[in-house]
């Protein structure tokens, strides 16, 4: 065979060689892309979700953005039941590092969400259709009340996650969209030793309550018949009527240790 005959051959062979390389290479790309796509609604995506999958979901975000415990830098707990003589309280998430103890209560809801901080229920639109939510600062101030009863003194702040970052109507403090999250645990400076971050964390899992979810729904539903019969769902004591700045309201009579209000 002629030698430039020979190398046109080796040249042809080594372009189907690439051909074959590239074509393969384009294949695994896109059975990796259509592998996440899967996962995704494997586990995620439903045309029809519950409240339960939807809570799931924004407390994976979550978690993802969190991380880890890392000892001396930070410690994570996530999904933490507290039962407090029968009344339990179930936590999203704690993040322990130097600038304090944060508890977030992460929230997943869709559509415009309308509401001040000091209002009983914030408003939620979805197109037409308008429903009624329990102001979610509150509801974590329950949380930070039963952390607090544990660790003490040390500083705890409050924060309510907007998974899908639909914030613009809410005027209130510490409620903050999940793209915000990261920034807001690294803010300010370091107030907590490395003891008292290992200390604290170490109080707040020994005191893991082993209750399943079934069961704190089933107080919850208790707490709740308990507010409407005139009992503290906090601390257990009596509500009594009391008149403030802004009218009338139910007020806790352990005030000034509990601060828990309800207004009519």
């Amino acid at each position: 065979m002629p030698a430039g005959i020979g190398i046109f051959v080796f040249l042809i062979i080594l372009v189907g060689i690439s051909v074959y390389i590239i074509i393969k290479n384009r294949n695994n790309i896109k059975h990796r892309g259509s592998y996440r796509k899967n996962y995704y609604r494997r586990h995620f995506y439903k045309p029809f979700k519950t409240g339960e999958q939807l809570g799931d979901e924004g407390e994976y975000i979550v978690c993802s953005i969190i991380g880890d415990t890392i000892p001396n830098q930070q410690y994570v707990i996530n999904n933490l039941i507290l039962n407090n003589k029968g009344k339990s309280s179930q936590i999203d998430h704690i993040v322990i590092n130097p600038r304090g103890v944060f508890v977030i209560e992460t929230k997943n809801y869709s559509g415009a969400i309308y509401g001040y901080e000091n209002q009983q229920y914030w408003t939620q639109y979805i197109g037409d259709e308008q429903n009624d939510i329990y102001n979610p600062l509150k509801q974590n101030a329950t949380h930070v009340y039963n952390v607090k009863k544990i660790i003490g003194d040390l500083p705890i702040r409050s924060l309510v996650v907007f998974v899908q970052n639909n914030v613009e109507n809410i005027n209130a403090t510490n409620v903050i969209p999940v793209c915000n999250l990261r920034t807001e645990l690294e803010l300010g400076e370091g107030v907590l030793t490395d003891t008292q971050m290992k200390t604290a964390y170490i109080a707040l899992m020994s005191n893991r309550s082993s209750l399943t979810t079934e069961e704190h729904v089933e107080n919850i539903k208790k707490q709740q018949q308990d507010l409407a019969d005139g009992i503290c769902p906090r601390c257990g004591a009596k509500l009594v009527l009391r008149n403030g700045k802004y009218g009338s309201f139910w007020g806790c009579s352990n005030y000034p240790k509990c601060k828990f209000i309800k207004k009519d």
